[in-house]
């Protein structure tokens, strides 16, 4: 009894505490308790049951006395030896169990192998959290730095609607359109109004529009949601072929026929997998745990129409399972595919029962996706400076122009505002570079190394890398998503307004940075701030290639379940220009903060964090 205590059963426990502590990031508190408590019995076992104090004794001792200096500072450092030595510990009591019987050599062995794995893998997620370090020492900024917004200076909430109404009026902006050249113009020359040099940089893509879009069965229309981007086209007589009901991918029986699949949407997506709260500010609740639900269920769950169209499938119906009818109506998703050269569309649960039972009873089915299709489709990104004393340093403020509706995207808008102001206030200490870039609905053909922004950044190294005399940015605010209000499916499948702000999602490039946002909300009673870090390699929006070029960045964007509805209204219903004024000012706030701090003290961006973060 006494080696169970003494050998395989600690060791184990040792090394799934160093593997839980490290790959759950916000429970590194917990796990050092439940540490401290298994290494208090082991040093009790040693010296009243077994009355002596090895090598191993004193390792426990040290392990001990590193949990609890961890408790008391919260020291990364600290915490990064506590997990080695529990890994130490670990392998040390595993490998010197000894099998009593010959026969238990054979099990011996294998309970080894098990080991090994898991301590090889404690081990690798150590040496990862060595370089990540997903624990940063908090930075407070002087109770005396405060940042003031001269409401009398900065656009009025009715000056900002009418903007964001002459936005809307040039109808969808998705990359290329119509809408967004024309959108893309009004903002140039609105800045050039305002007497500064607008810089230009032309593209030029493959652009698809959808035109038309239904489906007919048995002579009867078939409502369709909204059309699957870039996926193919028909011409007005559209494909017919039997329907044939399937699962994404398992189309070897639907050649030369209409393929019927459903999508279930991820209700409660395990979002820590893919975000980690630094810290939230009126915001009790944390990360919602369907917050940006569609998005999320198409970027992970693929129709795969690459296969549809390998086996000669004439068309797909995409059927929504797991969100109302209303919620689903004009999504434009995904809307970071490249061209696929088959027609698919998607169909609300209610109307895709009918495609479904349709197809189980082999009927016939006729899709029409008219679109358009534009070789060499024009576009442009495009920026603007404001001067700074610093002539060696800048502060890059971006976002994109396309968009589907009034909240993706007003960034500009908001933009047009702070540049506004800041042309009434003193000479700033750096160089402002207000970049507005295209290609954020074309991401197959604009991502450069992560978002469109990337694809501006490497035409010009000269504002931001500082190499060869170039400009060095030393800070970023990226603006997204502005003025949405909160709407979700309720308990009974019911889409509405839940009466709340949609979450103030915003990365932080740094602890520095942190501070720098929580210090620009401070004052605002309508906020649900929730502060995240890169992680796993995700950081949605534009502020990622800031962070993936070092560059320490505030990034605001909140993900409203509408964000990617293309309707006619623009959703202009679930929209607040108060909380849009509300927020243009916490970013003035924010570049005024990090343009009045020291370079030195502005830091570099954090790596990403990773494996499980913090989502409450």
């Amino acid at each position: 009894m006494r080696s169970k205590f003494n050998g395989e059963l600690p060791g184990i426990l040792f090394l799934i505490l160093a593997l839980c502590a490290s790959v759950f990031i916000g429970k590194e508190m917990l796990f050092a308790i439940v540490a401290i408590i298994v290494l208090l019995a082991q040093i009790v076992i040693y010296t009243f049951l077994l009355n002596k104090r090895g090598k191993l004794f004193w390792l426990y001792a040290v392990a001990l006395v590193a949990e609890i200096m961890f408790l008391a500072t919260k020291e990364f450092w600290i915490f990064a030896f506590a997990i080695l030595l529990l890994i130490v510990a670990g392998v040390w009591n595993v490998f010197s169990a000894r099998a009593v019987r010959k026969s238990e050599k054979v099990f011996l062995v294998v309970r080894r192998m098990l080991y090994s794995i898991v301590a090889l893998v404690a081990s690798v997620v150590w040496i990862v959290n060595l370089y990540v370090q997903p624990i940063t020492r908090s930075v407070t900024l002087p109770a005396e730095w405060t940042a003031e917004i001269n409401n009398d200076q900065l656009d009025s909430p009715a000056t900002m609607l009418e903007n964001i109404k002459k936005m809307n009026s040039f109808g969808s902006r998705t990359t290329g359109s119509e809408g967004h050249n024309q959108f893309i113009a009004w903002l140039q020359q609105q800045l050039t109004d305002m007497g500064l040099t607008v810089y230009r940089d032309k593209y030029t893509f493959d652009r698809w529009e959808e035109k038309k879009s239904s489906v007919i069965i048995d002579n009867q229309e078939i409502h369709v949601s909204s059309a699957f981007p870039y996926s193919g086209e028909t011409d007005a007589n559209g494909v017919t072929g039997e329907l044939v009901y399937t699962k994404p991918g398992k189309y070897d029986q639907a050649k030369g026929k209409v393929a019927v699949v459903e999508i279930k949407n991820f209700k409660n997506f395990p979002i820590a997998l893919v975000m980690n709260i630094r810290d939230k500010f009126r915001a009790p609740g944390g990360i919602p745990s369907d917050e940006g639900d569609l998005v999320l269920t198409t970027a992970l769950k693929h129709a795969k129409l690459e296969e549809a169209k390998e086996n000669g499938v004439n068309a797909v119906i995409i059927v929504w399972d797991g969100v109302s009818d209303e919620k689903a109506e004009q999504q434009y998703l995904p809307f970071t595919e490249h061209y696929f050269g088959i027609p698919a569309v998607w169909v609300n649960k209610t109307d895709g029962q009918k495609v479904i039972n349709a197809a189980k009873a082999h009927q016939a089915g006729t899709v029409i996706l008219e679109a358009e299709k534009q070789e060499h489709a024009p576009t442009e990104s495009f920026y603007v400076k404001i001067e700074g004393k610093n002539k060696k340093e800048s502060i890059i403020v971006n976002t994109h122009t396309d968009g589907v509706n009034v909240v993706e995207e007003d960034g500009a808008i908001g933009m047009l505002s702070m540049i506004r102001y800041l042309q009434q206030q003193e000479q700033p200490e750096r160089t402002m570079i207000f970049s507005f870039v295209t290609g954020h609905f074309r991401l197959p053909e604009f991502k450069g190394t992560s978002q469109a922004t990337s694809t501006w950044m490497q035409a010009h190294p000269e504002l931001w890398d500082g190499k060869d005399g170039h400009l060095k940015a030393v800070a970023g605010l990226t603006v997204e998503h502005l003025g949405g209000l909160e709407w979700k499916d309720n308990a009974s499948g019911q889409y509405g307004p839940t009466g709340k702000i949609s979450t103030e999602f915003t990365y932080a490039g740094n602890e520095r940075m942190k501070a720098i946002w929580m210090k620009a909300v401070e004052d605002r009673n309508n906020t649900r701030t929730v502060i995240l870090r890169g992680h796993n390699n995700f950081q949605f929006g534009e502020s990622q290639p800031l962070f993936n070029a070092g560059i320490p960045m505030i990034g605001l964007i909140p993900i409203p379940d509408y964000l990617l509805v293309d309707s006619a209204d623009r959703e202009m219903d679930k929209f607040d220009v108060n909380l849009m004024h509300e927020q243009v000012g916490s970013l003035l706030k924010a570049l005024q903060l990090m343009d009045r701090t020291e370079t030195t003290a502005l830091g570099t961006a954090d790596r990403y964090s990773f494996f499980f973060g913090r989502s409450k």
